[in-house]
């Protein structure tokens, strides 16, 4: 979020308009402090909803001219680059944690099945084979883990955004019962000074 020279207020990162406690939207990240005006935020919601084919950032940029047709300025495409590889990066550290080759465990000269259904293995090569099946399950299931991680950060993250959501929303709930409860009362103080006035 950007601020003004002076020091003190929040300008939306797209149009620069001034955000105040009414037209505030959530940061696009943990880690920023910019965000957009509702307004803006709308204008780029079909692409945060839509799924990347790919990485993000190709994503963003075959949407720019969609995304500039909608009003998006050059400062907010910037900081959607900058969303857009801070999802990267997330998804290339996952990728990274994952190992290329598991080794296979040995399975033991017994003659016996290792899945324990009391089968004796037939031949050398189906053993072979039992264990090239193995190994290519347990990278199925290590590449299904971290894609779990990944989808259990973001869940995480737009939980907490949403909370945060929840709370700003209860604020300005209670400050319009405020600021219309002040109303109200200086309706009956106006309407018992007419009575006065009339009366008198």
């Amino acid at each position: 979020m950007g601020d003004d020279p002076d020091g003190g207020s929040m300008n939306c990162v797209n149009c620069g308009c001034r955000l105040t406690f009414f037209n505030e939207t959530d940061a696009l990240w943990s880690g920023t402090d910019r965000a957009l005006c509702h307004s803006c935020r709308k204008k780029i919601t079909p692409f945060l909803e839509e799924p990347a084919q790919g990485d993000n950032l190709t994503h963003l940029r075959d949407r720019r001219d969609a995304l500039v047709a909608r009003g998006l300025t050059p400062e907010g495409y910037a900081h959607l680059t900058e969303y857009c590889k801070h999802l990267d990066a997330l998804l290339s550290k996952r990728h990274r944690d994952l190992p290329d080759e598991i080794p296979a465990e040995p399975i033991p000269e017994t003659g016996e099945d290792p899945t324990g259904a009391g089968e004796t293995a037939q031949s050398p090569s189906a053993g072979g084979d039992l264990r090239a099946a193995l190994s290519a399950q347990r990278k199925a299931n290590e590449r299904l883990e971290t894609r779990l991680d990944a989808v259990s950060t973001e869940l995480g993250d737009a939980t907490r955004l949403l909370c945060d959501r929840m709370e700003r929303l209860g604020e300005r709930i209670r400050l319009l019962i405020y600021l219309a409860s002040i109303g109200a009362a200086g309706g009956v103080l106006a309407f018992l000074v007419s009575l006065i006035v009339l009366f008198r």
